[in-house]
């Protein structure tokens, strides 16, 4: 999911042996790279151990001394600790360590090197600047009718080649490329399209000029063109971050402290993060740490009494509650936030939902959007209120529904075909919320035994069906927006049960808080972890009311952008009682992979009945650019 505002992405290294000929280069000429004292550079690894085993050999060998961060390169690594006293302990212990007759060395590591391609004929040229309006909304000048035509184009453009992705792995019932264009639906509107980020992150730098210049990077590093753009004519961006940008501009000057070069790396003044809910405004102030811890705590002080003060409201036009302090020495660091004035979370309401942020915590940044999205997904899971007309939260099985919507093998596309034209009326009201009929093939002989009697149970006495509910499963559930949308407004008409389950901690936390706030606890509940081990224990974490084997499973899966570890692909295959999956993406291309493997056939490495995709819904979450979400129902 687009989560943060950028101009231009580093260059990187077209290869490891790259990199590591340009590391070692700069390994041999020290005086001019400089040395990381807490930083330590690994040799004479071998290369049949994987990354967990080197660190657990790490662990053994390192004993009390404990690291910070490892980065593993297969035959030599790098280990960052927190101070120079235990990197030099960390070198006595390595240095000379005998490991089946592989002998590693350990050194101080060289300060990271930055532009990581090879030379390349010096650039004269003086460097071209686009405006922050041409680089971060490159569609800003197009009606946005026509941007939605355009994005509508590249959805379509996706499925073509998502279509090819299925036929080069041998994925029945998909028919023809002009078939499976029409599983993609119109794409939905944002209902606001002008001032609807809720976080930006703005860089703290220079313009091509040299004044100091608060906004979004252009230039490129390989070209050691780095530069700051100001956010000049961005309409996404809303005009309190625009007056909070202003002042802390001005701040930063009087401070006379410089931005931080990362070529010299030298300089204080990193980034400011913005997220703004309303009436309610965190700011975040990332620098390089200060040796003098009292002018760090005066620079604080400062900020807190001039961000703070009730006064900016009428004389500056903003309002912040909230700031937190962030020091950075590598951009890899992991997150570290100081409270260092005002209340530890804002908050944000959707959909009769109330959400606590805290600085890392990730929300929709188009919270409108957001809205439009969570209600489709809630559609297409059969938890919505229009469902409820179909009795229990439990969506109806018909002919219609069957007919329109392919699963996995057990409906050809000719079958499909009869059911076009009642697929379009139903359209016009929205993606129906009709689940296909379940193969039985995938189900086990109890299961079917049990859905046979259920079946002729409710057509002799329909009042009197137990009903087993629904159980949906709220994969990388974050801080439990999905999940505890769909439900609020059904929980008390419908039988539904929601697990959410995500490996972040902190953000589980955030998740049982919102649900306690929301008055959701008893039918929402929250587990860190990683999804294909909670799939096995699932049972346990059920209400007793509630059933694997006879309640309707529903999965949503959000991803980050890169897509999902195969891993978990996998346990969604496995878990057989699952019948439904939403899988959302911010970059279709980025989820072509794991799609395609979600509907490959069974076998010995994909196990489980395969999903067959029934439609594919486009949001447009971020208008002005050329990003989108793709809601993804997958049936079997």
């Amino acid at each position: 999911m687009t989560d943060n505002i950028s101009g231009v992405a580093e260059d990187l290294p077209k290869n490891v042996t790259e990199t590591e000929e340009i590391l070692s280069k700069s390994e041999d000429t020290k005086e001019d790279s400089g040395i990381d004292q807490d930083r330590v550079h690994i040799k004479g690894i071998p290369t049949f151990i994987g990354f967990k085993q080197f660190k657990k050999l790490l662990e053994k060998i390192l004993g009390d001394v404990k690291s910070k961060k490892v980065r593993y390169m297969a035959d030599y690594a790098y280990v960052t600790f927190e101070n120079a006293e235990d990197a030099q302990k960390a070198i006595k212990l390595l240095d000379g360590y005998d490991y089946k007759k592989y002998v590693f060395t350990a050194h101080l590591a060289a300060t990271e090197v930055k532009n990581l391609r090879a030379p390349t004929t010096k650039n004269t040229e003086p460097a071209e600047q686009k405006t922050a309006r041409e680089s971060v909304t490159p569609l800003a000048e197009m009606e946005y009718e026509k941007q939605l035509e355009l994005k509508q184009q590249n959805s379509t453009n996706v499925m073509d080649k998502l279509h090819g992705q299925l036929q080069r792995n041998k994925i029945i019932n998909i028919g023809k490329q002009g078939e499976f264009r029409k599983r993609l639906e119109t794409i939905l509107p944002s209902p606001k399209t002008t001032g609807y980020r809720n976080k930006c992150e703005f860089t703290i730098g220079h313009d091509l000029n040299r004044d100091i210049c608060i906004g979004f990077v252009g230039g490129r590093f390989s070209e050691n063109r780095h530069f700051v753009i100001p956010p000049v004519n961005v309409d996404i961006v809303t005009p309190q971050m625009m007056a909070i940008l202003k002042d802390t501009h001005d701040y930063v000057k009087e401070t006379g402290l410089e931005p931080f070069d990362e070529f010299d790396r030298k300089g204080f003044w990193r980034m400011l993060t913005v997220r703004e809910f309303g009436g309610d405004v965190m700011l975040i102030f990332t620098v390089f740490p200060l040796e003098s811890k009292e002018k760090t705590e005066e620079i604080q002080k400062q900020i807190a009494d001039r961000f703070l003060n009730f006064e900016t409201f009428t004389e500056k036009s903003y309002r912040v509650c909230s700031i937190y302090w962030q020091e950075m020495v590598h951009i890899s660091d992991t997150p570290n936030f100081k409270l260092i004035g005002g209340t530890p979370y804002i908050y944000e309401s959707l959909l009769d939902c109330r959400f606590r942020v805290s600085p890392p915590a990730f929300f929709q940044t188009n919270s409108q959007g957001a809205s439009v999205l969570y209600s489709t997904i809630g559609e297409l899971c059969g938890l919505s209120e229009k469902s409820e007309t179909q009795g229990s939260g439990v969506p109806a099985t018909s002919e219609t529904a069957t007919a329109s919507q392919p699963s996995g093998d057990a409906i050809p596309m000719e079958t499909e075909q009869n059911g076009k034209e009642e697929l379009k009326e139903q359209e016009s009201d929205g993606p129906p919320t009709k689940i296909a009929k379940i193969d039985t093939e995938a189900v086990s002989e109890s299961a079917k035994s049990e859905e046979t009697n259920a079946i002729s149970s409710e057509e002799a006495t329909p009042s009197t069906t137990e009903d087993h509910g629904t159980i949906l499963l709220d994969i990388c559930c974050g801080t439990g927006t999905i999940g505890q949308c769909l439900l609020k407004n059904i929980q008390s008409s419908q039988k539904v049960f929601c697990i959410g389950i995500e490996m972040i901690v902190e953000a589980v936390e955030d998740a049982k808080q919102n649900a306690k706030q929301n008055k959701m606890e008893k039918c929402c509940k929250y587990i860190a972890g990683k999804a294909e081990d909670t799939f096995r224990s699932m049972k346990y974490h059920l209400p007793k009311e509630f059933d694997l084997r006879k309640s309707r499973v529903v999965g949503v899966l959000d991803p980050p952008r890169a897509g999902m570890h195969e891993k978990v692909i996998l346990a969604c295959r496995e878990m057989e009682t699952m019948r439904r999956l939403i899988f959302v993406s911010c970059d279709p291309n980025s989820a072509i992979n794991n799609i395609v493997n979600l509907c490959r056939p069974e076998s010995r490495k994909y196990n489980g009945a395969a999903f067959s995709i029934t439609r594919v819904q486009p949001v447009d979450m971020f208008p002005q650019t050329n990003h989108m979400e793709w809601i993804i129902q997958l049936d079997r």
